[in-house]
């Protein structure tokens, strides 16, 4: 019989992981985006080959698109807006996490935390990229070569980042309105 388990962050709690993200982005700034994604996707394998709880493999799903995203080359993703994704995905790839992931039943809880902190932090950017995704599996297979993949992919593309910005600016006015917590990914130099 599956027992669920809320937890709750406080504003501490969620500055406590804030502060984690922003030590293993000062580490990992100045390793090649390669190197990061990789280990982070070799992160991913190492917890599907150690059968990681439910809990932690479906949260590590959206990790693994976030990967995806910063490695297709038809979803230029540039800037901060790159940077904040890199730098969430980067805790993914270490070696040495909050947790030991080799504790079995609890070693993977940490990640599954952060994976959700990242989700709900990226969602605008999680729920374009499937869209796009999505609209290309679509297109390509109703237009073939008719059309330039980069004229129907072009429009489309700037369609769904103007609305990722319109949605996190929203998310973001809504959260300060709510309370003043504090940004889990705030990489935008």
């Amino acid at each position: 019989m599956p027992l669920k388990i809320a937890l709750e962050l406080s504003d501490e709690d969620l500055a406590y992981y804030a502060q984690v993200l922003d030590s293993v982005w000062k580490k990992n700034s100045k390793r090649p985006e390669k190197e990061i994604l990789a280990a982070a996707r070799e992160s991913l394998k190492r917890a599907q080959k150690a059968k990681a709880p439910e809990y932690v493999t479906a949260r590590l799903a959206d990790i693994g698109t976030l990967i995806d995203l910063l490695a297709d080359s038809e979803w230029p993703v540039e800037g901060g807006d790159r940077r904040r994704i890199l730098a969430a995905v980067g805790y993914f790839g270490l070696t040495k996490d909050m947790i030991s992931d080799k504790i079995p039943g609890i070693g993977y809880l940490d990640d599954a935390i952060m994976a959700e902190l990242v989700k709900r932090e990226l969602k605008p950017d999680l729920e374009g990229y499937r869209n796009f995704c999505a609209y290309r599996d679509n297109e390509e297979a109703r237009r073939g070569k008719k059309v330039s993949r980069e004229d129907w992919l072009g429009v489309k593309r700037k369609q769904i980042f103007e609305r990722i910005r319109r949605r996190r600016e929203q998310m973001w006015q809504h959260s300060r309105a709510k309370a003043p917590t504090h940004p889990l990914l705030r990489y935008d130099y």
